[in-house]
């Protein structure tokens, strides 16, 4: 009977612990394990009707980790430098089991490009995202100077334009000037458990520069074609062209 209270027991904590998970009538338990310095998520299946050929652990619509192995169990130990965010564990083939794990953070917040390069004149997009969790709810932008930061509002005095939702913000600076709008930009990301931020360094060239190459071409052809027609100049220097008149010396020894 002790033994049986036992087993109740457990059964009982292991249910109060699980999450639900779609499959073929099986049920998924999960586990996060956060011991500081690393954090391992778990996913089991107490049984499964189809036969497992693999894993497959995704974040944000990237898969981070496949397998091919056919056990009812598979673990994914977090990069502790982006840890939150909401993470997907799935049993292969798919219909065999998948659900969610959401692991707590404060934002990771990355730079789409981390330099970006424009011709004055041109509509620059400046991009940012964050896949953590909880999701980001107040984005901000700002331009570092000397004189101190610029924050970058959608007001009717600024040419800039910010479009955000919880995982993106996009800054848009329509008609880029070469002198006024290069710089280094930071994109700012706040979540119920902190905030965190990336920066952009935004490099205008002159709409001029795109023709020195050009130029160049043009002037080495030229450089090229003159040669040329000197050299055969040298070459031939008595040849006398169609419709050139006839030098006056010439005429007394044609007869």
């Amino acid at each position: 009977m002790r033994d049986m209270a036992g087993q109740i027991a457990v059964l009982g904590l292991l249910m109060l612990s699980a999450q639900g998970g779609f499959g073929a009538g099986s049920r998924i338990w999960t586990n996060i394990d956060n011991d500081g310095s690393k954090t391992r998520l778990t996913c089991a299946l107490n049984h499964s009707a189809t036969e497992i050929v693999g894993h497959r652990w995704v974040k944000g619509g990237k898969v981070l980790k496949e397998d091919a192995l056919p056990d009812l169990k598979t673990e994914y130990e977090v990069d502790s430098e982006d840890r939150s965010g909401q993470y997907s564990c799935i049993f292969l083939p798919e219909h065999a089991g998948r659900t969610d794990l959401e692991v707590r953070g404060p934002p990771s917040i990355k730079a789409v490009k981390k330099s970006e390069h424009a011709t004055e004149g041109e509509t620059v997009i400046l991009v940012c995202k964050s896949d953590s969790f909880p999701p980001v709810i107040n984005w901000l932008w700002y331009k570092e100077s000397k004189s101190g930061d610029q924050v970058i509002t959608n007001s009717t005095q600024s040419k800039f334009f910010v479009v955000s939702s919880e995982s993106r913000t996009e800054l848009h600076i329509p008609n880029v000037d070469l002198k006024e709008d290069r710089g280094l930009y930071v994109c700012n990301g706040t979540s119920l458990e902190g905030t965190s931020q990336a920066a952009i360094r935004l490099r205008v060239r002159s709409r001029y520069d795109i023709l020195w190459p050009l130029m160049s071409i043009v002037a080495e052809v030229l450089v090229v074609a003159t040669i040329i027609f000197i050299s055969e100049k040298r070459q031939n220097p008595d040849e006398v062209l169609d419709g050139e008149p006839v030098p006056q010396s010439l005429h007394s020894l044609l007869g």
